[in-house]
């Protein structure tokens, strides 16, 4: 039995990915700063990575054969940029180390580390879909904090003691989804207008386009990069589908019957990365792994969440 130690293990996509690994019969233990209670045949571990002994301790007790590191900051939830770069870069750092340190083993411990498309910031249209051999040339503290925590697991991993490889995610949609994403702010508010909680879907900035995968196929993905991704090698995990974020908002109002009277688009919103869709082809070609679902399917299971779950006054007001 595999033994896996799954940092960030109870954010959005940690539940999907304990759930598949568990399915598979690997041990399952979690790791976050936050107290929580296991799931059945679960272990959990209150570690905060900032702190090399705690992180040091929380490896050394688990021994695992595999970690998948998603425990990091989100941009859209942390502004400051220290708190950025010290919930990014130091926690790998001290995850590699302790990895480093585990003896009396058969083969070298494996890392997956999670990164980002905002690695990658503004790629000309021309040059899309991005691949892994694209220059990365972020745009923002969470693109260069991102990129510099893969640059250093691999450095880590270079002399064979870990087994580094990287995963290199686009957006993500789907069940569990939060409002800080487009689609779950887009879906939070086609759902409050389908329940009556507000009359209208007020939007900006319906044009720019992106790469949605849903959040199970990237959870699997993850699975299958522990299981046979390549050391040392970066992958994409997108579905190379172009979508604009108007399409998303179409297929969200037809899903709960609405249609684009109710919607008002206001000025402004744009900047940034307007055009981005990967190329997830060298993730098929080497580990075998594909997306199976459609987003049609991946935004009926969020809002139909979202409409079942009516929010309090005061979750709908973050």
């Amino acid at each position: 039995m595999t033994t896996f130690l799954v940092t960030g293990s109870h954010g959005w996509v940690g539940g999907h990915l304990r759930r598949i690994l568990a399915e598979r019969g690997h041990q399952v233990v979690g790791a976050g700063r936050r107290p929580r209670t296991a799931g059945t045949a679960e272990r959990y571990l209150e570690v905060d990575l900032r702190d090399g002994r705690a992180t040091a301790a929380a490896v050394a007790a688990v021994r695992p054969d595999v970690v998948v590191h998603l425990a990091g900051a989100l941009p859209q939830r942390v502004a400051d940029v220290d708190e950025l770069i010290a919930d990014v870069v130091p926690p790998t750092y001290h995850l590699c180390r302790a990895l480093r340190a585990v003896e009396g083993v058969d083969r070298p411990p494996r890392l997956v580390v999670v990164g980002s498309s905002a690695q990658y910031g503004a790629v000309p249209r021309e040059r899309n879909p991005v691949t892994e051999e694209v220059a990365a040339l972020p745009l923002g503290a969470y693109g260069h904090a991102k990129a510099a925590a893969e640059s250093l697991a691999l450095a880590m991993g270079a002399d064979g003691r870990i087994s580094v490889t990287a995963a290199r995610p686009f957006n993500h949609v789907g069940p569990g989804e939060g409002t800080a994403t487009v689609a779950g702010a887009l879906a939070r508010r086609v759902a409050d207008v389908a329940t009556g909680r507000l009359a209208r879907v007020r939007v900006a900035d319906l044009d720019a386009v992106r790469d949605f995968t849903d959040v199970r196929d990237v959870a699997r993905a993850y699975a299958d990069i522990a299981d046979a991704g390549r050391p040392g090698r970066t992958y994409n995990v997108c579905s190379g589908r172009a979508v604009s974020v108007g399409a998303v908002l179409r297929v969200l109002l037809d899903v709960a019957g609405l249609d684009e009277s109710v919607v008002d688009v206001a000025d402004g919103g744009a900047g940034g990365v307007r055009y981005q869709v990967g190329s997830a082809d060298r993730l098929t070609a080497e580990v075998g792994w594909k997306p199976e679902r459609e987003l049609r399917e991946s935004l009926g299971d969020l809002l139909g969440e979202l409409v079942d779950r009516h929010p309090t006054d005061e979750e709908s007001k973050r």
